[in-house]
């Protein structure tokens, strides 16, 4: 094959990974010789005998891959089927998102495995930022490991995959080299079975594993040999029913937990954690938490837990958030302070609670809180559940007051709000609509206050 006929064919196979960019005169220029220090890059004109080309200035390859690294990955993909040097530098490309969006947006997903694979197998450089989500497609399993073995190389830095229910991930992949290199791994529905001799992982700060297969013992391997951790983040790993989170981790400053349902307890060590969001029934072990500024527990009774026993805990708190579907006990009436909390938030569901609940013990956080900014109480559902001798109930989502428009009510006012706040006023409906509406009498009359078509043409930002 000659090298045109090489050339076309490489131009051919990039092509089929993103629609050409759209071609015509008004982004051209015609010229029958090129006697400018510039690229010829398009489509010839048969029909004139002239080229059509993009003046480019002839800058230096490295130059060219630095700009062609900060497009985005199929806009990149397009300026390949331009340009021999964006094609050159495309198989550089530093940056690699690898999923159903950015391949097979309006076709089938058979073609997202030869896609994948054509990507790949002609990539020449490092990539330093590797996202691949192959979404436990079937048709996929057969590649991974071969696709993984050519793009995880020494330099790599950040690392997402989302893989199939069926792969481990090797832990050989994991070389000296990428060891070195890599800062943020984050797998997703696979297995990983970490040992002691993998050795140390020398710049990892993020790890997170969502839906993995592994066990507290590789877990607690697994973090021994990442000594500048800074967060930790575990979703449905259900393997894990005890964690311990070694005291070698002195940079370790944030912890997310949720749905690993069979995890009972946690004991951490980690001296310097200032932020936890924890969700379940877990038992956890900090010791004495001077550092921790900001918390997030979800589970049953724990309003009355943070009221008890958090204050001697975790001192400095600033901020804290708790979530409870089920309060069998008044909170304490106790001299013991959260001197430096400042936002306040306890939402209780309607769940299953003691009839003799009380939930004006709730004044005990505000008592024990004199540097409280914010607090947000959210009832709203044990309200409705115990008001069985309602007869309206009014909710507003965007907090306004009497004089702020009613819905499409004439004689109102629409002050202008936010973009952003109006998102929130959406998102509130919607929770409305989920968890309190199927919860009214029906003797209660509910009135669900939504912005009106005048709030949202006065939006803003």
């Amino acid at each position: 094959m000659s090298s045109v006929a090489v050339q076309r064919e490489q131009r051919r196979q990039t092509l089929a990974l993103a629609p050409v960019l759209p071609m015509n005169k008004s982004n051209c220029t015609v010229s029958s010789t090129n006697n400018s220090p510039s690229e010829p890059v398009g489509h010839g004109d048969s029909e004139h005998g002239d080229s059509l080309i993009y003046s480019l200035p002839y800058l230096h390859e490295d130059i060219w891959r630095h700009i062609h690294s900060l497009m985005p990955m199929s806009a990149a993909a397009r300026a390949a089927c331009l340009s021999h040097s964006f094609l050159n530098s495309w198989r550089f490309h530093p940056n690699l998102s690898l999923n159903f969006k950015t391949l097979c947006p309006r076709t089938s997903r058979g073609n997202f495995k030869c896609k994948i694979d054509s990507i790949l197998r002609n990539h020449l450089g490092t990539a330093k930022i590797l996202k691949l989500n192959v979404a436990d497609e079937d048709s996929t399993y057969p590649y991974i490991d071969r696709w993984l073995e050519v793009a995880v190389t020494p330099g790599i830095e950040e690392l997402t995959l989302t893989l199939h229910k069926k792969y481990i991930f090797a832990c050989s992949l994991l070389s000296d080299g990428v060891r070195d290199s890599i800062r943020c791994l984050e797998l997703n529905l696979c297995a990983f079975h970490p040992m002691a001799e993998l050795g140390p992982l020398r710049s990892l700060t993020k790890l997170h594993l969502r839906c993995v297969r592994i066990t507290g013992d590789e877990l607690e391997c697994l973090l021994s040999n990442s000594l500048v951790l800074e967060q930790l983040k575990l979703y449905g790993c259900n393997k894990i029913s005890f964690l311990k989170i070694p005291c070698v981790l002195q940079h370790l400053s944030c912890l997310t937990v949720s749905s690993c349902f069979r995890l009972q307890v946690i004991v951490c060590e980690a001296p310097n954690l200032s932020s936890i969001f924890l969700c379940g029934e877990i038992k956890l072990s900090l010791g004495e938490a001077l550092t921790m500024k900001a918390l997030l527990m979800r589970r049953p009774n724990v309003v009355c837990y943070a009221r008890a026993q958090l204050p001697s805990i975790m001192p400095n708190l600033e901020t804290m958030e708790l979530g409870s579907d089920s309060e069998a006990v008044n909170i304490p009436m106790l001299p013991t302070k959260f001197l430096y909390l400042k936002h306040l938030t306890i939402q209780i569901a309607g769940g299953t609670f003691s009839p003799s609940y009380d939930y004006f013990f709730l004044v005990s956080f505000v008592d024990a809180s004199p540097s409280l900014e914010t607090l947000y109480l959210d009832l709203t559902c044990c309200i409705v559940k115990a008001a069985v001798s309602l007869e309206r109930l009014v909710l507003d989502t965007l907090r306004g007051g009497d004089d702020r428009c009613c819905g499409e009510s004439n004689g109102k006012i629409c002050w202008p709000v936010s973009n952003a706040v109006l998102k929130e006023s959406a998102r509130a409906a919607i929770a409305v609509r989920r968890y309190i509406e199927d919860k009214v009498s029906p003797t209660t009359t509910l009135t669900l206050v939504e912005p009106c078509t005048r709030c949202h043409s006065l939006a803003f930002g």
